[in-house]
């Protein structure tokens, strides 16, 4: 079931490369990409922290069995779960885009 998943996220990191590349031409060094790699995986990290600030109020309102709110934290998660992988298939785009550089300098 994993290896499906890996090949679509696979898939969709080289499609959000070669729109990165269109859209913004190759990475000009190590050093952009570098930056671009590091700049996708903050905005990743930021997203992980927000599911778990979220998943503290699952908890939270789970001990207080208010059952009323579970959706909506649910939904939450699920959502910033989904942008939290969006970063991370970006990250794997920038890596991309830089190997075209490292490859280029062998």
């Amino acid at each position: 079931m994993m290896d499906g998943l890996i090949q679509i996220s696979t898939q969709m990191a080289h499609a959000e490369c070669q729109r990165g590349i269109d859209q913004h031409g190759p990475a000009a060094s190590a050093h952009e990409g570098y930056a671009l790699i590091k700049e996708e995986l903050e905005e990743a990290q930021d997203e992980i922290v927000r599911v778990e600030q979220q998943l503290g109020h699952l908890w939270s309102s789970i001990k207080g069995n208010d059952v009323s709110v579970y959706p909506h934290y649910l939904k939450q998660i699920q959502q910033t779960a989904i942008l939290a992988a969006c970063e991370m298939i970006q990250v794997a785009a920038m890596a991309e885009k830089t190997l075209g550089i490292a490859q280029t300098n062998k």
